[in-house]
């Protein structure tokens, strides 16, 4: 399925901005490979904005660079073979997209000497990517969406005046559940809230996570990931089960009538930046020399779910009056 290039706008990212260069004519385009987790309009959103990013840097599609796209569909046992087809095509560089495929390819393309810039992933350093934010590592550097906890919590305090504790449902095993539960447990504390854990390794048994939280908890937020993520059809009928309001960080379900509201990165940002990272490395520099990027305090989406309000008997507080993020 082939991608819309969209329009590049300044941002977080805007740092990372390279002037445009004019590139001689080969007489064979460059291969990039993209690995992606699954189909979902967050991981779309970044694959659109990484080819856009890359053309507007001179790597344009069909003349100088062919793609290369595989994706998982969430299932990490075929990552090894996906990103060795990838390998395959001998390209300049492969892009991935979610925490899984990053960690996956680092293992799997050891040595390959195949630069690597990966995307939309939480937390580099807790997954073992990167030893910190001043560097990438040798072979990988890349774009996070890492949500800022700080700006969760503000915005769940806006739109729930009197929240005293929060859910977070979450995954044991995924890395990047580990670290918003953790950076969220940090804010949550100075603004009066405290955070009741919910952690599921079991796709099957988030329903009953989620019911679970009755009388615990006055809402639950519900972060991105492998797991969590495809199953928000199955929370949000849990959570009307028990009227639990749900914030969840993507937007398309608040847009969708699943969850009361969706507090989301901007992925467009996300992808761009990955893009203009892989620029910098096809003109010559190096992964190590390149440190990782994450979005800015502000960098969000927000949609709340006007059905939701209603169901919830509940109207828009006064602090978010004037938020134009409302819809039916």
């Amino acid at each position: 399925m082939p991608f819309t290039r969209r329009g590049l706008s300044a941002g977080a990212f805007g740092v990372l901005s390279l002037g445009l260069l004019s590139f001689p004519a080969c007489a064979e385009p460059i291969h990039i490979g993209i690995a992606q987790w699954g189909r979902h309009p967050q991981l779309d959103a970044v694959n659109t904005n990484f080819r856009a990013a890359l053309s507007a840097q001179g790597f344009v599609e069909g003349k100088d660079v062919v793609y290369d796209w595989e994706v998982a569909n969430f299932d990490t046992s075929i990552l090894p073979q996906i990103l060795n087809k990838l390998k395959s095509a001998n390209p300049k560089l492969i892009m991935t997209i979610s925490t899984p495929v990053a960690q996956s390819a680092k293992q799997t393309l050891k040595g390959a000497g195949i630069p690597i810039v990966f995307a939309a992933i939480t937390d580099p350093i807790k997954a073992k990517l990167v030893a910190d934010w001043e560097h990438g590592s040798d072979d990988m550097t890349g774009s996070s969406d890492q949500q800022n906890a700080g700006s969760i919590v503000e915005f769940t305090k806006k739109l729930l005046p009197g929240i005293k504790k929060l859910g977070v449902l979450y995954n044991p095993g995924e890395d990047n559940n580990l670290s918003v539960l953790e950076r969220l447990k940090s804010a949550a504390a100075p603004a009066g809230i405290e955070i009741v854990e919910a952690g599921c390794d079991n796709a099957a048994d988030i329903p009953i996570r989620v019911t679970a939280l009755k009388g615990r908890a006055d809402a639950v937020f519900v972060p991105t990931g492998g797991m969590m993520q495809p199953a928000i059809p199955a929370i949000s009928a849990a959570a009307a089960q028990i009227s639990l309001p749900v914030v969840n960080s993507s937007a398309v379900s608040a847009r969708d009538g699943l969850v009361l509201a969706g507090y989301e990165v901007n992925y467009d940002d996300v992808g761009r930046a990955a893009g203009e990272i892989a620029a910098k490395i096809l003109k010559g520099a190096k992964p190590a020399d390149i440190p990782p990027v994450r979005v800015g305090k502000d960098d969000f989406k927000v949609v709340i779910s006007g059905r939701e309000l209603k169901k919830l008997g509940m109207t828009l507080p006064p602090a978010l009056a004037d938020c134009h993020c409302v819809v039916e």
